[in-house]
């Protein structure tokens, strides 16, 4: 969470408050405005602007062939500062998605402070918190101690969308600041689906689906849904499907839970290690809670647990649908005996906990301490079982939260084996 606007005096021009004033360029959907074009200057190209909350000063940022220029100061005027920074340099990370998210965050320093940007998509108050509404805040620091946040003024956000990262991979740049790759597929101007040409596979993806991203990260959820379902349609891969079901089951405006159920069984049922298991614990989900379709614990059951276990060899999982697949075998418990229920229980809240679920490993750690407080059967078993199928030896271990990716594939895979016989025995009284 952010921290909240502070409110200040502006002090000396080239103050560190007024640089602060001077960084904060947030990010919005939309395209080059009255704001970008007066702010502009000769071979430059105006990426971001904002008016800053509460004062008759203009903040904005430009491109030059190799670096980025930001300004600040009263609009159709001098700027008051201005600072710049290679795009080569330009400290920059990016994270995809926009409802709820952070979209991009850029940083720079002057001497021993910091300016960071986190700009993008919140979700929006009541009575439709699934809406988006474009946010932006300047954290200033200063020998790494904060000494000011600030705000732009929401409605007086202006972007051109994704056009800061398409300079930096113009010029080679392949990383942002925290060394995930930059995406190699298209950034794509915003379009409707129905004026778009049909899906092509690009780069390991589809065209359907990169536009439909570039859409999203605009703010534009309802252009990017046409274009996932496009995607989905063309069955070229199964991205489209799983970010259309997650729009129709999340978003209130977009809402169809039938489009939802069919677009995330596409996905469940498909190949794909990553998005497959998250899409399946979504279904298991509607499944277990009744959203949009009969509450079914039986089909909740085979859902969560192609979430938590089942989905690929690769053993790719999603701990929330741990979690959820551990709800589920509590609520049918009627015809299975507490000893068996708590065991299968365990064993999905142990493989949850492989996944940095810190709230399934304490559901885990809990229902072990319970079975050990009054010398459960199941607790014995677990010690015995644990043993014949694999490194780990009691069931206290299986509750890990190492770091290491190999020590967690080895446990996944001995839980999925502890799970395949738990669960084909529990209606073999204990």
């Amino acid at each position: 969470m952010m921290p909240k606007t502070r409110r200040f005096r502006l002090r000396a021009k080239g103050s560190i408050l007024a640089s602060a004033l001077a960084c904060a360029l947030i990010v919005s959907g939309g395209g080059a405005s009255n704001a970008m074009a007066e702010t502009g200057r000769p071979g430059e190209e105006i990426v971001l602007a904002c008016q800053i909350e509460g004062r008759d000063r203009q903040a904005w940022v430009s491109l030059t062939e190799t670096g980025a220029t930001y300004r600040y100061g009263p609009s159709q005027a001098a700027p008051e500062l201005t600072l710049s920074s290679p795009l080569a340099d330009l400290d920059y990370v990016r994270q995809t998605g926009a409802a709820g998210t952070v979209d991009e965050i850029v940083t720079f320093a002057n001497g021993d402070t910091d300016y960071r940007f986190a700009t993008g998509f919140r979700n929006g108050p009541q009575p439709d918190p699934t809406a988006l509404r474009p946010f932006g805040n300047l954290t200033v620091s200063r020998s790494g101690r904060e000494v000011a946040t600030l705000s732009c003024d929401p409605d007086s956000i202006e972007r051109a969308p994704d056009r800061l990262l398409a300079r930096m991979r113009d010029i080679g740049r392949e990383r942002a600041s925290d060394g995930v790759s930059f995406p190699n597929y298209d950034l794509h101007p915003r379009m409707a689906a129905a004026e778009s040409a049909p899906c092509e596979a690009e780069n390991n993806v589809d065209t359907c689906w990169s536009r439909g991203v570039s859409a999203a990260r605009g703010g534009d959820l309802r252009a990017a849904l046409d274009h996932y379902d496009m995607s989905c349609a063309a069955r070229i891969m199964t991205s489209g499907c799983y970010e259309a079901g997650k729009l129709y089951l999340q978003n209130r405006e977009l809402r169809d839970y039938t489009r939802a159920r069919q677009s995330l069984t596409r996905t469940c049922e498909g190949e794909h290690p990553g998005q497959g298991p998250y899409a399946c614990k979504y279904l298991g989900w509607m499944y277990l809670t009744g959203t949009g379709v009969e509450r079914n614990l039986d089909l909740a059951f085979v859902e969560l647990a192609k979430a938590c276990f089942l989905h690929n060899d690769a053993i790719l999982i999603d701990g929330e649908g741990c979690h959820f697949l551990g709800e589920t075998i509590f609520e049918k418990r009627d015809g299975w005996s507490r000893d068996n229920t708590d065991y299968l229980a365990y064993i999905a809240f142990a493989q949850g906990c492989t996944d940095d679920a810190e709230t399934v490993c304490n559901e885990a750690r809990a229902l072990l301490q319970r079975g050990q407080a009054r010398t459960a059967p199941w607790v014995r078993r677990c010690d015995q079982t644990a043993g014949h199928y694999g490194a780990i030896k009691s069931c206290a271990e299986l509750i890990t939260t190492s770091t290491d990716f190999d020590v967690r594939q080895t446990v996944r895979r001995q839980l999925k084996l502890l799970f395949g016989q738990a669960s084909a025995s529990m209606d073999t009284p204990q």
